[in-house]
């Protein structure tokens, strides 16, 4: 299984927001790293096919994703930075509501329902209004909704924004597990949160990839104690 990537490039009129951007994806967990505006936010919508594409191809397992259609939605499973959702809905509600979109069967969708809610740990809240939720319960929402499906390719846009720390470390121990046998591309600004799961740092800046490394070569070739120094360093190297 892979997600296969080649000379994409995108702009906004005359602004370049990625250059060439070429990678293979397989099983396990990639972390997307980048200062804002360093082109995560485009690279995520060009693969979601939420924005035009321009030049370059993305493949899943050989074929374009474009001529696949909606079989590619179908593997795809993408959890935006934004907490788009119906806030008169509850959390049961928007769930299976998601589920329809996304051609689950009735039975199979109550049945993931039940198992996802557990998992971020909102089940004794499924039935209250996600307009009343705090910020970080609308985001273990979002991540609920990606799981649907059981999709092969995850796309985590941002996903411990707003948990506490407990909540931080269960997730992040609960993705580790999806990236046995699933592509998941996290972007994060906390590298806290992916230096002990990733098995690969993907680095952007100004839609550029500067760095494409297993995390514990990055770390190694920044001369870093860890992966944030390392980060700060490959950014601003004469700082």
């Amino acid at each position: 299984m892979e997600l296969t990537i080649h000379a994409l490039s995108h702009s906004y009129g005359d602004k370049k927001a990625l250059t060439g951007f070429t990678h293979t994806f397989a099983p396990g967990i990639t972390a997307l790293l980048g200062p804002n505006g360093a082109g995560k936010s485009t690279l995520i919508h060009l693969i979601c096919d939420l924005l035009p594409r321009q030049t370059g191809t993305i493949a899943f397992d050989g074929t374009d994703i474009l001529s696949m259609g909606p079989a590619f939605r179908q593997v795809l499973g993408f959890m935006p930075q934004s907490q788009g959702m119906y806030d008169d809905m509850t959390a049961w509600e928007f769930l299976l509501y998601m589920a329809q979109l996304k051609g689950l069967r009735p039975r199979a969708a109550r049945e993931q329902l039940r198992e996802l809610l557990q998992v971020v740990n909102l089940w004794d809240a499924a039935h209250r209004r996600v307009g009343g939720f705090s910020g970080g319960m609308r985001q273990r929402v979002m991540l609920a909704q990606a799981l649907l499906g059981a999709p092969k390719v995850l796309l985590l846009d941002e996903p411990t924004a707003g948990l506490d720390p407990e909540e931080r470390v269960r997730l992040r121990e609960y993705i580790r597990q999806l990236g046995r046998d699933k592509i998941v591309l996290i972007t994060t600004h906390i590298t806290g949160d992916v230096e002990s799961i990733a098995s690969e740092i993907l680095l952007l800046h100004h839609g550029v990839l500067l760095a494409d490394a297993p995390v514990e070569e990055f770390i190694r070739g920044c001369g870093a104690a860890n992966l944030e120094d390392a980060y700060i360093r490959r950014l601003h190297p004469h700082a």
